[in-house]
């Protein structure tokens, strides 16, 4: 998954530079598509990038004091 997403953002930043110098990598896409190809396809490789990340969960322990902890039981004072 890593390497999809590292082709994909390096595609979107060839499409984004080739664009100033005239060059169009997404011809295929409509025009008003094609201008904002580079951000799409930049998110979807960012999202590559990140999904496995996203799945593992989180590993910052200030984090860790929201998760869920089995709560103790108070006794009631007759």
């Amino acid at each position: 998954m890593q390497i999809i997403g590292y082709i994909l953002l390096i595609f979107a930043l060839m499409d984004f530079a080739l664009s100033w110098l005239g060059y169009n990598l997404t011809p295929f896409l409509p025009a008003a598509v094609s201008k904002f190809s580079p951000i799409i396809i930049g998110a979807v490789g960012y999202f590559f990038l990140n999904a496995q990340n996203m799945s593992t969960g989180s590993d910052d322990p200030a984090l860790d004091r929201f998760k869920d902890k089995p709560r103790k039981k108070k006794s009631k004072k007759k």
